[in-house]
């Protein structure tokens, strides 16, 4: 099939986003096979994707009009889908976002702390992006017979929002690697009950990307609310890595009906220990590079 190099997603005006892919200039197969397709999530880095334009062919960029970009948090994800229409076979390629793209030295930073918390310091857990676009709650939102709102949720512990206001509440989960500190345990007496609470701070790689009122599940199923600030390491605007400040959710909340569609067994610790057993003695068994001469 032929192969898209790059994707690019840039906008200098509100109301829309514009989308430009390259080809690999020595492909040998006919572009007038191909069917292009553009697929687009909102706010979720892992989908759900719907397609928003195509089929179309021997065209190299796209303006998506439908876009609402007045909220600062909301991402918008491209994947450009390619079908032979011989054959059937499809590829995707994406998703891009409009981020600034790293260079060479934030790409290998990039490796390296995915590297670090996927191997030594973080924790598989699972990461549920926010909905901040969709059809609205109509439960919980105040939406009255003539269309009229005043912009909030009459209700709580709704269970088609999870308190979001926007059906289904978050986007598909995403398994990522975090390191989440230790939590001192707060008690705070009112009149009317004793409040328990814990918070912390949290960090993990450059994507997905996080923004504060996403949800991080654990194995032991704590739910952390993502607060704010989140805070970034950037290198010329490309991300490195997020900070996070979390609060655990209390058992009595909506957010712990939010099904988990997993196996909470494969969420572990690091994958490696990063230790390396050396030795001072020879033996044959031993490699070669794990060996340490004692000196004379």
């Amino acid at each position: 099939m032929i192969e898209v190099t790059s994707i690019l997603v840039r906008s200098y005006d509100l109301d829309h986003l514009d989308l430009f892919w390259e080809l690999n200039s020595q492909m040998q197969e006919a572009i007038e096979e191909y069917d292009f397709f553009i697929l687009r999530s909102i706010d979720g880095f892992a989908g759900p994707y719907q397609q928003v334009a195509g089929p179309f062919y021997n065209t190299y960029q796209y303006r998506d009009p439908d876009v609402h970009r007045l909220h600062k948090w909301r991402d918008y994800f491209y994947k450009l889908k390619l079908v032979h229409r011989a054959s059937g076979r499809v590829r995707e390629y994406g998703p891009e976002s409009l981020r600034a793209p790293p260079d060479r030295i934030a790409l290998e930073i990039q490796r390296r702390e995915c590297l670090l918390w996927r191997e030594f310091a973080g924790r598989s857990v699972f990461l549920y992006p926010k909905l901040t676009f969709g059809q609205r709650c109509r439960h919980c939102w105040d939406e009255g017979s003539r269309g009229n709102t005043i912009g909030r949720a009459v209700q709580s512990n709704c269970a088609t929002c999870y308190d979001t206001t926007f059906v289904g509440g978050f986007a598909y989960p995403i398994e990522i690697y975090a390191q989440i500190d230790p939590h001192p345990k707060g008690l705070q007496r009112t009149d009317l009950k004793e409040h328990q609470y814990e918070v912390t701070t949290a960090r993990t790689i450059a994507y997905p990307p996080i923004k504060p009122g996403d949800m991080i599940v654990e194995a032991e199923n704590k739910r952390w609310l993502v607060e704010s600030p989140v805070s970034h390491t950037e290198k010329k605007r490309a991300v490195i890595r997020q900070e996070l400040k979390l609060s655990l959710y209390s058992p009595d909340d909506i957010k712990h009906s939010v099904p988990v569609n997993a196996d909470l067994q494969r969420l572990h610790n690091s994958k490696r220990s990063m230790t390396r057993p050396m030795c001072l003695d020879s033996r044959p068994d031993d490699p070669v590079e794990d060996k340490i001469e004692a000196p004379s």
